[in-house]
């Protein structure tokens, strides 16, 4: 069964992110993210809009749809906790 939850570790994985870089992305800490990833807490609209930033297609999460035209993500470093584009 496809949930958001799956889904949205699908987006995750897609990109190569650790859940602690998604997190840190979305502005949430690890441990929520992984919450989101289990469904055992729905995301806020405020992550869901920070983590279209690095190139989650939150349409999918939400929808089972994928967004037409999805611009590639970025390619993201990730040192010091911080991401930053290459």
């Amino acid at each position: 069964m496809s949930t958001y939850g799956k889904r949205l570790q699908e987006e995750r994985l897609r990109l190569g992110l650790t859940q602690k870089q998604l997190a840190l992305a979305g502005g949430v800490g690890r441990h929520a993210q992984s919450f989101y990833e289990r469904d055992q807490r729905l995301p806020r609209a405020h992550y869901l809009a920070a983590i279209t930033l690095v190139g989650i297609d939150v349409l999918y999460i939400l929808t089972k749809r994928h967004t037409e035209h999805l611009a590639p993500a970025p390619t993201l470093a990730c040192g010091n906790g911080q991401l930053s584009e290459k």
